[in-house]
């Protein structure tokens, strides 16, 4: 094979290469993300007699709503949380909240978690907040086994008014191809940092909008009737 061809052909695996690797982008809310499953941190929380909150070590598998499962580590313990008890945040109150550490030890708190996928994902995202007051920056880097599909970034500031204000932090790949992602707090870094319920999507049916209209019965028959009658006229027009 000459060397023309011999260079067609590498350049032709290379672009294979990366379109087998997918192309990803940031994702700047959660509707955005189009999520139809998600890992809530319920399963994380432990409390003692007095029910303070208390942290369990790190790697951790967790499930999420649909069954899928993975392992969450951060190199030391985590903290499940809820906004309004023992997190006071800028996530919505009663969130469930991952906290990066042990409470009752915040400075020997992580700055960066990885989340490993058993089943790869498409999307992923979830709101994050520092663990200290004021401004923060966050980071979040895809991979697929061991190639980086991404590293994309957010900052916000914390200010404890538990209005469900955190940034959100997410990013979508065009195929099912992420099978980890690594979420960091790059400043503002002496009290870890805490996540809410985090979101993925691999291309079904989104979650339902929790803020849509749903008609009522007697408005579906309404509307039932009205389109019935709509067509038997457009019919009794064409026999004319």
């Amino acid at each position: 094979m000459s060397k023309p061809r011999l260079a067609v052909v590498a350049l032709l695996l290379v672009m294979i290469a990366r379109t087998a690797q997918g192309s990803t982008f940031q994702i700047g809310s959660a509707a955005a993300l189009g999520a139809n499953d998600f890992f809530d941190w319920d399963q994380v929380r432990a409390v003692d007699g007095g029910g303070n909150a208390l942290a369990l070590p790190s790697p951790r598998t967790v499930t999420s709503n649909l069954g899928r499962s993975a392992g969450i580590s951060d190199g030391g313990s985590f903290s499940g949380l809820v906004e309004g008890t023992d997190w006071f945040g800028d996530f919505a109150s009663g969130d469930r909240v991952l906290y990066s550490g042990d409470p009752n030890d915040p400075a020997a708190a992580a700055n960066a978690f990885t989340i490993a996928f058993n089943t790869a994902v498409r999307g992923v995202g979830l709101q994050i907040t520092s663990g200290a007051f004021f401004d923060f920056d966050a980071s979040l880097e895809l991979f697929n086994g061991g190639t980086s599909l991404g590293l994309f970034t957010v900052g916000g500031t914390l200010l404890g008014v538990e209005d469900g204000s955190a940034p959100f932090l997410g990013a979508l790949s065009d195929s099912a191809n992420i099978t980890s992602a690594v979420f960091t707090l790059t400043s503002n870094t002496g009290a870890g940092f805490g996540v809410n319920r985090l979101l993925t999507a691999d291309g079904r049916d989104p979650l339902p909008d929790p803020g849509a209209q749903v008609p009522e019965p007697g408005t579906l028959s309404l509307l039932a009737i009205g389109t019935a009658g709509a067509l038997a006229r457009r019919r009794s027009r064409r026999l004319r």
